[in-house]
C-alpha cells in the first residue's frame, strides 16, 4: 500500500516535472534553447489541454495526484498568458492617434490588390513589409502611389524579397528620414523625424529559431531589438518578431515597451499560421509602442497569399 503510494507520487512528481518543461520553460531558462524555443511560443495551447488532460485523470481516484500535480503547472501557465485575453477600456480615437500596419508578405507571395486595398481603406501612417524587397515594392507601389506613399527597401535591388523589409510612410507624417541598418541576419529599416519627433520607428524581422544555430541568431536579433528600447527614448519597433510574449528573450528585449495588442483583448490572436483557425495560431507579429502609448484601435486581418496575417494598430504616443 505505501509503495502504492510512493509510486504515484513519484510519477505525480515526474508528470509535474515534465509538464513544467513544456509550460513553463522560460521560468525554468530553458526558452532559448531549441526545441524549447518552438515549444515556448505555444503555451495558451499546451496549458488548455493540459487542464483538459487533468480533469480527466482526476476522475480515477489512484490518478488524482498526477490530476493535481499537473493542474497546478497548467494554471501557471494560464495564468502568464489570461492577462493578454482581457480587454479594458480604451480611449476613443482622436486625430492625432498613428495608424501602424505590420504584414509579412511572405517572400513577396501575398496579394498586393489586397493590400493595396486594406491600405487605401485604413489609410496607415506606416506600413511595414516584412519579407519585401524591390521586387515586391514595385509590384505594389503602382497602386498606393497616388494615395501619398512613399516606400524604403532594406536590401538592393536584385536581392530576394525573403531578404528584405519595405517601408511605407503617408504623406501625413512628414519629413521623415529613413536609413537601411544592419546587426540583424535580415536587414532593418529605421525611421526617423517627421511625426515621430525624436524617436525611432524600426521596420524588423527577425530570425526563425528553427534548429540549434538560427535560435542563437534569433537570440542575437533580439539583443539589437534591446537595444533600441533600452535607450533614452522609447521607440516602435513593428515586424515579424518569430517571438510570442511566451519567450523570455522577447520579454526582456522590449524592456519597458509593450505590445500595442495589450488591453485590447486580442494579444492572443494568432497571427501565423493564416491556414489555420485564430485560435490554433500564434502571436509573432507585433507592435512595440512606448509604455505610455495609449492603444485606440487593434485588428488583425486576413489578406490571401501569405501564410502570416496583418497586424493593424491605432496608437496615441506620448508627448
Amino acid at each position: 500500500m505505501l509503495v502504492g503510494r510512493r509510486l504515484r507520487i513519484g510519477a505525480a512528481v515526474t508528470l509535474a516535472g515534465a509538464a513544467a518543461g513544456v509550460i513553463l520553460p522560460d521560468r525554468l531558462r530553458l526558452d532559448h534553447r531549441f526545441p524549447f524555443v518552438d515549444i515556448a511560443a505555444f503555451r495558451p495551447h499546451v496549458s488548455a489541454s493540459a487542464l483538459a488532460a487533468a480533469a480527466l485523470l482526476a476522475t480515477r481516484p489512484r490518478s488524482r495526484p498526477a490530476a493535481a500535480s499537473l493542474a497546478a503547472v497548467a494554471l501557471a501557465g494560464a495564468g502568464a498568458v489570461a492577462g493578454r485575453a482581457v480587454r479594458r477600456p480604451a480611449p476613443p480615437a482622436g486625430p492625432d492617434d498613428l495608424t501602424i500596419l505590420s504584414f509579412n508578405v511572405l517572400r513577396g507571395q501575398a496579394d498586393t490588390g489586397q493590400l493595396a486595398t486594406l491600405i487605401a481603406a485604413r489609410a496607415p501612417d506606416f506600413v511595414v513589409l516584412p519579407e519585401a524587397g524591390a521586387d515586391f515594392r514595385d509590384k505594389l507601389m503602382p497602386q498606393v502611389e497616388m494615395l501619398g506613399y512613399r516606400s524604403w527597401v532594406s536590401t538592393a535591388v536584385g536581392t530576394k524579397d525573403a531578404q528584405g523589409v519595405t517601408l511605407l510612410a503617408a504623406s501625413t507624417v512628414g519629413d521623415v528620414h529613413v536609413r537601411s541598418g544592419s546587426g540583424m541576419r535580415v536587414r532593418h529599416l529605421e525611421a526617423t523625424g517627421g511625426v515621430l519627433g525624436r524617436r525611432s520607428l524600426f521596420a524588423v524581422h527577425t530570425t526563425a529559431p528553427m534548429g540549434r544555430r538560427r535560435a542563437d541568431r534569433w537570440r542575437r536579433d533580439l539583443a539589437l531589438v534591446e537595444q533600441w528600447c533600452h535607450g533614452p527614448v522609447e521607440p516602435i519597433v513593428v515586424g515579424d518578431f518569430n517571438a510570442t510574449l511566451d519567450h523570455a528573450p522577447l520579454r526582456a528585449a522590449v524592456g519597458t515597451c509593450r505590445s500595442a495588442a495589450a488591453g485590447t483583448g486580442k494579444g492572443l490572436v494568432g497571427t501565423y499560421p493564416a491556414s489555420g483557425a485564430r485560435w490554433r495560431g500564434i502571436q509573432i507579429d507585433h507592435v512595440f509602442v512606448p509604455a505610455a502609448a495609449a492603444t485606440t484601435g487593434f485588428e488583425v486581418i486576413d489578406i490571401e497569399g501569405s501564410d502570416h496575417r496583418a497586424v493593424l494598430a491605432r496608437v496615441r504616443l506620448p508627448a
